[in-house]
């Protein structure tokens, strides 16, 4: 086990205790923000609280799951947790979608009304969202090039920091011009955003998760090398797939000629 061993002493303790601090920050952001549009009717900075909170969400789930992910495998878990991180990606993705959705829903129930929103209010704590999130942002931004687990975290980030400029831009036209309907289109514009990142950040944990084939060389390919290989006699169901972002699994059964040593070199 010695790959479980250094895998664990790569992580330092530092990094997570920094991200603790992000989540305790981003929470109290979605309290201010959340309290800050009901008492400024603005949909769209209720909309940037409620992202916020999955924001801290997302970084707990990920790091729980980054944690999980290095328990050494098992009798019971031959492969390892290492998939836990690909699950983590998933969840954190699949609630953007449901956040997205449920705030599209409720900007549209306004659209044809909108209510007066004090946009001063909007503007400062946008303001303080945009500033949080790009810092927490940079604090995952070093993790999320080795994890697709982190990249949604960090990804979450990115997305609410252009929500919030999205925000400020509609405070400033509230606050200049009293364009109210400015609000819930935003709200349904960061929606739609969210949406599209989604979209293409989900193909790769999708055909992980479905145990898809790696990129490299096509199955047809490794059937040949193998059938190649001295003493082989038959190549069947061979079956290649990604367990995690680091690991490719190769399965085949092989026909050997009897008497024959066999080492495969792929």
């Amino acid at each position: 086990m010695p790959h479980d061993h250094s895998h664990h002493h790569h992580h330092a303790p530092t990094g997570e205790g920094a991200m603790a601090w992000a989540v305790a920050i981003n929470v109290l952001l979605t309290v201010a923000q959340v309290a800050g549009g009901l008492v400024a009717g603005s949909v769209a900075l209720i909309a940037d609280g409620v992202h916020n909170f999955s924001d801290a969400a997302a970084l707990v789930l990920a790091f729980g799951a980054r944690r999980l992910a290095r328990r050494a495998a098992s009798a019971a878990m031959s492969f390892g947790w290492s998939r836990a991180e690909v699950v983590a990606a998933l969840v954190n993705y699949v609630s953007l979608i449901l956040i997205a959705l449920w705030l599209m829903a409720e900007a549209a129930g306004r659209l044809a009304d909108p209510p007066a929103v004090q946009g001063s209010i909007v503007i400062w704590l946008a303001l303080l969202a945009l500033v949080i999130d790009l810092g927490t942002a940079g604090l995952t931004w070093r993790l999320s090039r080795e994890s697709l687990n982190i990249r949604a975290a960090f990804l979450h980030n990115l997305a609410d920091a252009g929500a919030s400029v999205a925000v400020i831009a509609g405070g400033v036209a509230i606050a200049l011009w009293d364009l109210r309907v400015i609000d819930p289109l935003l709200t349904i514009g960061i929606s739609v955003f969210i949406l599209w990142h989604v979209a293409g950040d989900l193909r790769p944990i999708l055909r992980i998760l479905m145990l898809g084939a790696p990129e490299g060389p096509a199955p047809e390919a490794v059937h040949a090398r193998l059938a190649a290989q001295p003493g082989v006699e038959g190549v069947h169901h061979l079956h290649l797939f990604q367990l995690d972002e680091g690991r490719s699994v190769l399965s085949a059964h092989l026909v050997i000629r009897a008497g024959e040593d066999f080492v495969a070199v792929i």
